[in-house]
């Protein structure tokens, strides 16, 4: 079976149905929040042959775009980057190639595991994973680095909500006031069978009467997701469009801003731009301007694999209003594996934040035991945070909000504004709410706001 994510001009869907149906077209679900921030129609929709060419698809004249799958790699087609470095034009159909070559001659889910759900075969995730190692309390010496407890002060995330796509989450471990709403591709249980999506939420917002321990923000709501690997273990294109979907639309019905963390990303060294005008990230752009969706994102652990490129951070993770965020140890440098570089925003990461080890989840996992902790556990410390700005300003914009966390950061090089591979600094979420009120006045406000209207093709 195929699958694709088709967006077609707004009342087409009845004859460009029926020209799918010539194709194959087995089964076809709309995208309303997608639909509704981008103006347009956007479908998945399946079809029976699994060699059937998007290229088909493409020729029906109604049809804007059409994104599929080829391995874990999102496209789009016809290819569009952004221009974010020098030279950069459209992908040639010999680089779109090179990118889309199939994974390397080594076992990626068992040796490499970069973030998506279904990379990890390790082990349910414990309170020992949390507080108990061998150099000490550490997960109590990250709420420390990053002004958790001072900001306690002001609020814990009451009222905010934060939705998280991963894989699953062991729901005994949250309370049940906590969860606004489950969601599952296939409808089968929340199991999280690999502990990574359990990690990211009791990092989020663990409660100590329930786990024995607080998180950054342990008073916010959650929404868990759990989209449903492709055979590969890795996530698809339309698992996560539908996951999106789900929180586009349930900030549209309430009238609620929607925290978004993603931990997770692709595999691979991309010394060429992927193509960033895909759906996902122009959903993205457009949603945020409207303050619906704030979409935090892990940088990538793609220096683990000898990427040296001066942009090997994801495409999606680092569009210009995805808060991407890298790693760095409990000493305040920035660790090795953690990406540099943003294929859709050159200010990527924007900020980094501390784990170690078993903090959260190192040698929680088999698989990772060696590694450190992965960007993973770092994106939830920014979602947590997020979730105590929004409580406290709840009328700044989301724009305000990421440039109140950058002027905020603990400076760890020579530029106050930005650092390759560390951003701005690290965390600081109590710091943070004090440049909240001012932070139109941070030049990452303004930068980010020409960069959109004048360099990015996210923007119509």
């Amino acid at each position: 079976m195929a699958t694709f994510a088709i967006e077609m001009q707004v009342g087409t869907a009845s004859r460009v149905m029926s020209q799918l149906n010539q194709l194959g077209m087995k089964d076809a679900n709309r995208l309303d929040g997608f639909s509704h921030v981008l103006n347009s129609e956007v479908w998945v929709v399946d079809f029976k042959d699994p060699n059937l060419s998007s290229g088909a698809v493409q020729q029906i004249p109604e049809v804007i775009g059409v994104e599929g799958q080829a391995e874990h790699i999102f496209y789009a087609l016809p290819p569009m980057a952004e221009a974010t470095q020098p030279g950069v034009e459209l992908l040639t159909p010999t680089e779109i190639a090179e990118i889309l070559q199939p994974y390397p001659d080594v076992n990626v889910t068992r040796s490499y595991p970069l973030g998506a759900p279904g990379f990890f075969g390790g082990n349910d995730v414990g309170y020992d994973a949390f507080k108990r190692t061998s150099t000490g309390n550490d997960w109590d010496k990250v709420l420390d680095m990053i002004g958790a407890r001072e900001a306690w002060q002001y609020n814990r995330g009451e009222g905010a909500v934060i939705g998280i796509i991963d894989s699953g989450c062991d729901m005994s471990r949250l309370h049940s006031d906590q969860v606004l709403g489950i969601w599952n591709e296939d409808d089968s249980s929340m199991f999280d069978e690999v502990g990574h999506g359990t990690m990211v939420a009791l990092s989020a917002a663990s409660q100590t009467a329930i786990n024995g321990f607080e998180g950054v923000a342990p008073e916010a709501g959650l929404i868990i997701l759990k989209p449903q690997p492709t055979d590969r273990r890795a996530m698809g294109t339309h698992d996560l469009m539908r996951a999106t979907d789900k929180m586009l639309v349930y900030a549209i019905e309430t009238n609620q801003r929607v925290i978004v963390n993603n931990s997770w990303g692709l595999f691979g060294c991309k010394n060429l731009l992927l193509p960033c005008r895909i759906m996902i990230t122009r959903a993205m752009v457009a949603a945020d301007r409207m303050n619906l969706m704030l979409s935090v994102w892990a940088i990538g652990n793609n220096n683990m694999l000898g990427c040296e490129a001066p942009v090997n951070g994801f495409c999606m993770n680092t569009t210009p209003v995805s808060f991407a965020v890298g790693a760095c140890d409990l000493d305040g440098v920035k660790h090795p594996y953690s990406s540099v570089g943003g294929q859709c925003y050159p200010l990527s990461p924007m900020v980094v934040a501390p784990t170690q080890g078993v903090v959260p989840w190192g040698s929680a996992y088999k698989d990772f035991k060696e590694q450190g902790a992965g960007s993973s556990a770092t994106a939830p410390l920014v979602s947590g945070a997020l979730a105590i700005l929004v409580t406290e300003f709840p009328h700044l914009s989301n724009a305000e909000l990421r440039a109140a966390i950058r002027a905020s950061a603990y400076r760890l090089g020579a530029d106050p504004e930005f650092n390759a591979g560390t951003g701005s600094g690290i965390l600081r979420i109590d710091d943070a709410i004090q440049a909240a009120p001012t932070a139109r006045k941070h030049p990452t406000y303004d930068y980010e706001q020409r960069f959109l209207e004048e360099a990015s093709t996210l923007v119509d």
